[in-house]
């Protein structure tokens, strides 16, 4: 009830766009979430700073607020100039794979709006292959240690088909997707067979991911082939 009630109190008060983004340097979460909703325009490089800085080491909620914030922001063309840093693209190649799916999702949106869609591309690739190369201790928290190893190749995956207009992968790109079409994770062949039949249609080599999951009898895989 305390926490309804400054709920109400902060939507009762009247903020002015500076007392918004002061606002989201302070510690007070609830009151951030507020203002992340709030703030409808941008107008220095340094308030863009400081809404993506709430994207990553903060609470779930504030997390997730920041990415819908950022999401209607970038997607405004006077806005949009400000996030394109690339210290901000690497928050948000971090946020792809937030815990918080909300996160995640709207992150793989926000992407769509970078222009340097190659370097963009680049780190999500690096990200997929240290994800790959890590080795899964057997003795302790094997099934933690695979699902967060899928759960990052899922939500990478996802991120690489949304920005498939602007970029052209080769064989870094094959070389993943032939170790994942072997995954016993079907949301993982999924996302493989979607990655591998997008591509395709710019570069006939992708077909051989096709290929390898030809005999997949998951009806979530075979709406690809």
């Amino acid at each position: 009830m305390e926490m309804l009630e400054l709920a109400f109190k902060y939507c009762s008060e009247s903020y002015s766009h500076e007392d918004l983004i002061n606002e989201l340097y302070s510690d007070n979460d609830l009151k951030k979430q507020f203002c992340l909703i709030e703030i409808k325009k941008i107008n220095s490089q340094k308030e863009a700073d400081i809404i993506v800085k709430n994207l990553t080491l903060q609470t779930g909620p504030v997390r997730e607020t920041a990415a819908y914030a950022i999401l209607e922001l970038i997607k405004q063309e006077d806005f949009k100039p400000f996030f394109q840093k690339q210290d901000i693209i690497n928050v948000f190649v971090k946020a792809i794979t937030d815990i918080n799916p909300s996160v995640s999702r709207n992150t793989i949106e926000i992407i769509k709006y970078i222009d340097n869609a190659d370097y963009l591309y680049h780190c999500i690739i690096n990200e997929i292959n240290l994800t790959l190369n890590k080795a899964i201790d057997t003795r302790k928290n094997h099934s933690y240690a695979a699902n967060k190893k899928n759960f990052n190749l899922y939500w990478n995956l996802e991120a690489i088909t949304n920005i498939a207009d602007k970029i052209n992968p080769k064989d870094e790109l094959i070389t993943i997707l032939k170790t994942s079409a072997l995954s016993n994770d079907y949301t993982i062949r999924e996302k493989t067979a979607k990655a591998a039949d997008i591509f395709s249609k710019k570069n006939e080599s992708f077909k051989s991911i096709l290929n390898i999951l030809s005999d997949d009898d998951n009806i979530y895989v075979r709406k690809y082939l």
